[in-house]
């Protein structure tokens, strides 16, 4: 008996009343009882547009699923072709992979069943016709967004101190207080970002999502012209209908503090942080981060207790030194158990064979850039002491060069170490000693590289928990895949 996967959807919560996912459910249900064919499972995308199938999980998994050779699937039964695609060239390309594999493609309120020679001129129509719907339902809905704006309506979506009643934006009186409330402690009391959502958790306050605040949420508050009474359509403003809820006085003076802001260097902590992101938090599984830390004492820190506040989860640090120390130890010891020589050594010579710029090249044009910072250097001493430069212009850029100086004489520290390690005579006897030595290869990679060596291999560092950071030791370190895998794909290929 012939076996059928189904596939239901609507484009928007506005066609459920329509063509419902109930009644698509039950055509396909009828359509396979009364032609004997088994329907082993419908998959429901549920409400979802058609404009691409890349989004689309319960189609990616249909898809997957009549392709298995296991589950012998013959048909892919829909109630219309438009709920597969809308994209001419994507209906195109699953037909001619049903075809070719010799499944079939019924679309039962189109008539087209692909067993049917003429079915592809039809689906082939039917598609064109529905991406042409596509394209229609897009230009009406944005040249109504367009006159809608004109006339000062907001064109929907959320924002934190208002809500829409019949399409208007009303002021939500209690919301509008913390947005006043963010706009005067940014601007007046000159807070950051941090304190003020750290301030506002503590509180109790949450985001419209019920979320805890976060930076980024009060920068976008901010940042949002719509408080001062203006509506936005792709990248334009003018005056809305709405109720303002910040004035002009407040609003210019959080703009001019945001630019003041804007021109300040960043903070830089000492160090870097190669674990970033890989270290979960042991209270709430959180990414963590770089802590705000000292020269003496470095820590990593719960991300979402620095971006929110003690509010959202507490510090939870862990001590930098030992967890990196603990974490590369093990890292070493683990490939040193692999056999990698031999597949390193090969994929080697394959780089060095094939590399498009050689790194004597890279040398003498990280030198000139060096020259040219010094020379750069001294033109802006030279104009500070001519009074052209003010003294706190003269200390951003110095700050800025020196540490564009930092960044080349460490990356040409790096270039100049594998040199010497390529004029070396046995390539392949370092190799060796560099598989059993990884130690000392590691530490003279450029940061950003031993964070991408690290990210590649490992998936997540477990943290037990404690009051203190002595108690907040590694639980476990879990690798992205079976690094034993490795070793024995490398002896089956040679």
């Amino acid at each position: 008996m012939a076996r059928a996967i189904g596939y239901v959807r609507v484009s928007t919560d506005k066609q459920l009343d329509n063509t419902s996912i109930e009644k698509q459910k039950e055509e396909i249900e009828k359509y396979c009882k009364n032609n004997q064919i088994t329907l082993v499972h419908i998959y429901d995308e549920g409400a979802y547009s058609a404009e691409n199938i890349r989004d689309r999980k319960q189609f990616k998994q249909m898809y997957n699923h009549a392709f298995d050779k296991e589950e012998n699937i013959d048909y892919v039964v829909a109630f219309k072709s438009d709920r597969i695609s809308r994209d001419n060239l994507d209906a195109l390309y699953i037909y001619k992979r049903l075809t070719e594999a010799n499944k079939h493609l019924i679309c039962i309120a189109d008539n087209i069943d692909t067993r049917d020679r003429n079915a592809k001129l039809l689906y082939q129509f039917m598609s064109l016709v529905a991406e042409l719907e596509r394209d229609t339902i897009k230009f009406r809905t944005s040249t109504g967004m367009e006159k809608n704006y004109e006339k000062g309506n907001f064109n929907g979506g959320r924002v934190y101190g208002y809500y829409t009643e019949n399409k208007e934006l009303k002021m939500d009186a209690n919301e509008a207080k913390v947005v006043k409330y963010i706009f005067k402690k940014y601007a007046i009391d000159q807070w950051g970002y941090r304190k003020i959502a750290a301030n506002l958790n503590e509180q109790g306050f949450r985001t419209r999502l019920g979320k805890f605040w976060s930076i980024t949420a009060v920068r976008t508050i901010l940042n949002n012209r719509i408080y001062i009474g203006e509506v936005k359509w792709r990248g334009n403003y003018r005056k809305g209908k709405h109720i303002r809820i910040i004035d002009d006085i407040l609003w210019n003076k959080t703009q001019k503090m945001l630019q003041i802001k804007s021109y300040l260097p960043r903070k830089l902590h000492p160090g870097t942080y190669p674990l970033s992101g890989l270290i979960k938090c042991p209270e709430c599984d959180s990414p963590m981060v770089q802590g705000n830390s000292g020269k003496k004492y470095k820590y990593y820190q719960c991300n979402r207790n620095k971006s929110s506040g003690r509010s959202a989860c507490h510090s939870n640090l862990v001590a930098k030194e030992y967890a990196e120390q603990y974490v590369f130890n093990h890292f070493f010891n683990t490939l040193k158990t692999l056999n990698l020589t031999s597949p390193i050594i090969n994929s080697t010579v394959s780089t060095i064979s094939s590399e498009v710029e050689p790194i004597e090249d890279k040398i003498i044009m990280m030198k000139k850039n060096l020259q040219h910072l010094s020379r750069k250097k001294s033109k802006i001493i030279s104009w500070t002491s001519e009074g052209t430069l003010d003294e706190e212009t003269f200390r951003q850029e110095m700050k800025i060069i020196q540490q564009e100086e930092s960044e080349q004489t460490q990356f040409l520290d790096v270039l100049e170490a594998q040199l010497k390690q390529r004029k070396k005579p046995n390539l392949c006897e370092n190799i060796a000693m560099a598989v059993n030595e990884i130690e000392s290869f590691f530490a003279i990679m450029a940061d950003e590289d031993k964070k991408k060596i690290l990210h590649s291999f490992i998936d997540s560092i477990n943290v037990n928990p404690g009051n203190s950071t002595k108690e907040r030791t590694i639980k476990e370190i879990k690798f992205k895949f079976d690094l034993r895998h490795i070793s024995q794909l490398y002896q089956s290929a040679s």
